[in-house]
């Protein structure tokens, strides 16, 4: 009884503030609402001009202008709470223009299911594909507006299957971008002690090596083709556990043991985001591209040596074996700025003349790139 007058004293100081903050409510929610019906008209006018709905550069650029000028502590929100209230504000209204259909390496719980909830929001529509091939041809087929696949991890390397693909596919790149690897220990009852086996995705399990010899010694690993298919084998059998994305528990009803275990806290896997469209230049791109070189001395030297000369930035390169010609190799090229600038058009041109191929992928904006301790945020050129 003694609550009582306190409770309802506290009602009566603070009653007003409620009262100003459901208002406030009202009018924020009938702005969003006027936000989402100008967005709308928006995507109306993109669809008339063959304009894609997407546009990452001028979502960044609204975020940007938003988070510019922060609160003091105390005050209001900061700039990441800003920003995650605006990002999904914006994943929203991009819904709202048209419904988002995304191809992704499913199923639901994938770090690619992460990474496209990430970009798209829970709103667009995905679809999750049995392996990468079904991913490029749900996209190219038209089922799919984009296709997300994974592109390079900073611990495993590049996914070969990823690039073999990227040579045979008409669609352009659309975006990059980076996501966190979290990796989480789950089981159907959380007992360690009963566990036996552990499976996973190969590259969660090679990036969990140090734990796993420290703390699981001698345990059983399981390779599955990804993180839910060893999910379903956790549910299947008890003494098995899985290693995969915090979401996994959620989505398979399991219990978490144990987080954080990859070996190297700044793992982050860069995804590549693909469609039917090109992205417009806003003057911070990268080009990716690829080409094969003649199978003879110094090709590879004069074919990066126009590149140099042009002052055209070189920022990956990576080889892959030639599946249609034995011991032959394609280089895939990631420079500054975009394919339509006119000195990287120069370059490209100027490249494509010592290549026996060469194909353009598109252009996207570039991405910040969290550096490992000792590092700078400054990017590594390679010439």
């Amino acid at each position: 009884m003694s609550e009582l007058p306190r409770r309802s004293e506290m009602e009566g100081i603070l009653g007003p503030l409620r009262q100003e903050i459901d208002r406030l409510d009202e009018e924020i929610l009938g702005l969003v609402q006027r936000r989402a019906k100008a967005a709308i008209e928006l995507g109306k006018l993109k669809k008339k001009s063959s304009f894609p709905i997407m546009d990452l550069t001028r979502e960044r650029q609204v975020i940007s202008r938003i988070t510019a000028n922060p609160v003091a502590p105390g005050e209001g929100l900061g700039p990441e709470a800003v920003m995650g209230v605006f990002t999904e504000i914006i994943k929203a209204c991009r819904a709202a223009q048209a419904p988002t259909k995304v191809a992704f390496l499913g199923p639901a719980g994938t770090f690619s299911h992460a990474a496209a909830l990430q970009q798209f929001g829970r709103l667009a529509h995905f679809i999750p594909c049995d392996d990468l091939p079904q991913v490029f041809r749900t996209t190219e087929s038209g089922e799919a507006e984009f296709a997300l696949v994974p592109f390079e991890n900073t611990t495993e390397g590049i996914v070969g299957q990823t690039l073999d693909l990227m040579s045979k596919t008409d669609l352009r790149v659309q975006a990059m971008l980076n996501l966190k690897v979290s990796l989480t220990l789950m089981s159907v009852h959380g007992d360690m002690g009963r566990i036996k086996a552990i499976s996973s995705h190969p590259q969660a399990l090679a990036q969990c090596r140090n734990w796993l010899a420290l703390n699981m010694p001698g345990i059983e690993l399981r390779p599955t083709v990804s993180s839910a298919a060893g999910a379903t084998l956790a549910l299947a059998d008890e003494s098995c556990a899985v290693i995969g994305h915090p979401s996994l528990a959620t989505f398979y009803n399991l219990t978490v043991m144990s987080g954080d275990l990859q070996d190297f806290q700044h793992n982050q896997t860069c995804f590549l985001i693909f469609s039917r469209d090109d992205s417009l230049p806003n003057g911070h791109d990268r080009t990716l591209l690829w080409f094969s070189a003649p199978h003879n001395s110094g090709s590879l030297y004069k074919c990066l040596q126009p590149l140099a000369e042009s002052g055209v930035n070189l920022t990956r390169l990576h080889s892959r074996p030639n599946v249609d010609s034995p011991w032959e190799y394609l280089f895939f090229l990631e420079l500054d700025g975009h394919f339509t600038d006119e000195k990287v058009d120069k370059a490209i041109r100027a490249l494509e003349a010592e290549t026996e191929k060469c194909q353009v992928m598109g252009s996207y904006s570039a991405v910040e790139e969290i550096k490992g301790p000792g590092k700078t945020q400054a990017d590594e050129h390679l010439y």
